[in-house]
């Protein structure tokens, strides 16, 4: 919300009149007074939008909290600050920049209390504004304009005040800018208090489809889990005849690159799109791997560098013709190879859910951070690692069928929102599996306790890898001990693979008949910070297979359906299961 804190800084006498100000303004022109300032927890009310100069620009007119005078009204009232980057990835924070929309070329002033500058005086429309335009000019898409004086953005917190003949029309009030962040004034509106990773622009704001509503999408999905089913994602991907994209964290499977030349080969336009710097360093597989690709014509490229929109690039998923599959693993031998990790995965057989994860590909893979490979390779050092090679049982066959609200979800936009609502809506169930948690003061987390509370019955599986053994275990001990205090059906366990699989490496979700798949790890970095990629969706059958696999995994090694069906369990023909109001039965 645009406002004015008209206490804030100042002699007390100049905020006296300040005040004054603004009542006579709003006796006079009937304009009210705001009461919070841009940046704060409430949401902005977006106003409808014009063209200035090809750019599109953010009017006043009808924008809750525009602050005028009524001498301005015509001229100034579009006048607002749309964008900051107090603190870019340089010595000095060199590069900050602002973006305002300027309805009028004349005398516009910034203010931040301490210091005061003048803008150019013959522009107008958006333009962006900097102490050191070159630096600046590498991080948007406007014309930077040299400030006439120095007005640094504090990376400690702000109050800047826009100003037309020395009144004024917008104010932006942030606390302390975290590295790489900027704020965007639309962004409030997307569940957030504007900050986003650096070169982030929100999924959907170039949809293909602006009027469709991918919330009452039905389409045939394909549920799978690793390491049982280790040729699903090489058949998600094979037969590709007009377009594979291919997205992960790491990318070092053989056969997966194989499919992807062959692909390329035929005709078929084969992309691909990487974490430059993964934690540990680069793999020396990964780098053969797309040493190998770009000698066969298909260039990969990279999120990396000084400019990176996103902590990691952490994604696993393809978009292949007008189907697309979404994972929980890496594309290498350990994930999707079937030679280690439980993981989950869905193929989702549907043009318009294809169609917007590929715009979530090309807005990543040709952002200003993303690096042909070619180029990152120069300097990339590279590590050997371990090679997956384990052998596992094939307990879980794959199971098609229909579902409903198949909707994609991303981080950092809106997956975390979307997890917890639909944990919110559990009546019955909810189960977790993922490595690891942050504790019960993480939102995600503290949903499933709220379930619990609810009556719902709440699980909580995670992973038994010596690298995570013992954190899991405290919260396994902490959650359960609250359990018992507070009597409410909630239980966490570390889980015993027993030959099954090497570790659990999945991240999935079961609530009622809701199931969610991906690669958001449950800690406030990953929803806040990486670029995820998950899917949701609603199939009574889809849930009790991954249930099956929860309740396997949980107890141990034991594939039976151990479900105490409240309403009854009917079998037809001796393979259809119709299941209704159930609670699930743990040994």
């Amino acid at each position: 919300m645009r406002s004015i804190d008209a206490t804030s800084t100042g002699p007390r006498w100049c905020r006296l009149l300040l005040v004054v100000a603004l009542l006579l303004g709003a006796a006079i022109g009937g304009v009210s007074v705001p009461t919070a300032a841009a940046g704060a927890s409430e949401s902005t009310t977006l106003a409808p939008s014009k063209t200035v100069d090809g750019e599109t620009a953010t009017t006043g007119g009808g924008a809750t909290g525009t602050v005028t005078d009524r001498k301005n009204t015509s001229v100034a009232s579009g006048g607002v600050i749309v964008e900051l980057y107090p603190n870019p990835i340089a010595a000095g924070n060199e590069g900050e920049y602002l973006i305002v929309d300027l309805p009028v070329a004349g005398n516009w002033t910034l203010s931040d209390g301490y210091y005061d500058t003048r803008l150019p005086s013959n522009v107008s429309g958006r333009i962006a504004l900097s102490t050191a335009p070159n630096a600046a000019s590498i991080h948007v898409d406007v014309l930077v304009h040299r400030l006439p004086g120095y007005f640094p953005l504090s990376a400690s917190g702000d109050r800047i005040v826009l100003a037309y003949d020395g009144e004024p029309v917008d104010v932006v009030a942030y606390e302390r800018a975290r590295e790489a962040e900027v704020w965007n004034r639309s962004w409030e509106g997307l569940r957030g208090n504007g900050w986003r990773p650096y070169g982030y622009r929100p999924h959907g704001s170039d949809s293909i489809d602006p009027s469709a509503d991918p919330a009452n999408r039905s389409a045939t999905v394909e549920a799978f889990v690793l390491p049982d089913a280790s040729d699903a994602p090489l058949s998600a991907i094979e037969g590709a005849e007009d377009r594979l994209f291919l997205a992960g964290y790491t990318f070092s499977s053989t056969r997966i690159a194989d499919e992807l030349i062959e692909a390329h080969r035929r005709g078929v336009t084969v992309r691909v799109l990487v974490e430059g710097d993964p934690v540990g360093g680069f793999s020396a597989e990964t780098a053969r791997t797309l040493d190998r690709l770009a000698a066969a014509g298909i260039e990969p490229r990279v999120l990396a560098g000084p400019r990176s929109r996103f902590a990691y690039h952490h994604p696993k998923y393809a978009v292949v013709d007008g189907r697309a599959v979404v994972l929980t693993e890496n594309w290498k031998p350990s994930g999707t190879g079937g030679a280690g990790n439980r993981g989950w995965g869905v193929t989702v057989f549907d043009r318009g859910f294809a169609d917007e994860l590929a715009s979530v590909f090309d807005r990543d893979a040709t952002a200003i951070d993303a690096v042909p490979w070619r180029r990152a390779r120069e300097t990339v050092t590279t590590h050997e690692g371990g090679r997956a090679n384990g052998t596992y049982p094939t307990r879980f066959e794959p199971h098609r069928t229909t579902a409903s609200n198949v909707e994609l979800l991303l981080a950092p936009e809106n997956a975390a929102d979307e997890i917890v609502e639909r944990i919110d809506a559990a009546d019955e169930r909810v189960l977790v599996t993922v490595p690891r948690s942050d504790g019960p003061e993480w939102r995600l987390l503290n949903a499933v306790i709220r379930a619990a509370e609810r009556g719902v019955d709440s699980r909580l599986l995670l992973s038994n890898a010596w690298y995570d053994a013992e954190q899991n275990e405290a919260l396994a001990a902490r959650l359960n001990a609250r359990a018992a205090a507070d009597s409410i059906p909630l239980s966490v366990a570390v889980t015993e693979p027993r030959s099954r699989y090497a570790k659990i490496h999945a991240k999935g979700l079961v609530a009622d008949d809701t199931v969610v798949v991906g690669s958001l790890n449950w800690n406030p970095s990953a929803a806040t910070r990486n670029r995820e990629v998950l899917v949701a969706f609603e199939s009574a059958t889809a849930a009790d297979y991954f249930h099956r696999v929860f309740v396997a995994d949980w107890r141990g090694g034991s594939v039976r359906f151990p479900i105490g069906i409240t309403g009854g369990l009917v079998t037809v023909g001796g393979a259809a299961l119709v299941l209704v109001r159930r609670r699930v039965a743990f040994a």
